[in-house]
């Protein structure tokens, strides 16, 4: 009887192990963060420090949700997009930012944008 629920104890645990092991992305695996994520972050990483209002918020939203969008068309991983059209919807992006925002503002706009870019890795691979 002892020896049975051993074994059961013994098996339960190597399927709890199996299962964290599954279900951790593998090492080239990148998962992209949903637009949505994505809005999120440009709001508490730049709408929110720079003190957008709300119309301007809006605005700044708008672009970037552009952006993102345009970006998931071109962007099928693991090829990274061309980096000429990456830098032309940026462009594009922060031309519509430019609009919007104080002129004060906008070196400190692009200041953290840079902080939302992907890092690149370090052993060069994608």
């Amino acid at each position: 009887m002892m020896n049975r629920i051993a074994r059961m104890a013994l098996c339960i645990v190597f399927i709890v192990i199996a299962n964290i092991c599954v279900a951790q992305p593998g090492k080239g695996e990148m998962r992209l963060p949903s637009i949505e994520e994505r809005i999120k972050m440009v709001n508490e990483k730049i709408c929110q420090p720079i003190k957008l209002n709300n119309t301007e918020t809006v605005k700044v939203l708008g672009a970037f949700k552009d952006f993102f969008d345009e970006m998931d068309k071109i962007a099928k991983p693991p090829v990274r997009p061309e980096k000429s059209k990456v830098d032309a919807l940026a462009k594009i992006r922060d031309d519509k930012v430019q609009r919007v925002i104080p002129v004060a503002l906008f070196p400190k706009y692009l200041e953290l944008e840079m902080t939302l870019r992907p890092k690149e890795p370090k052993d060069g691979k994608p």
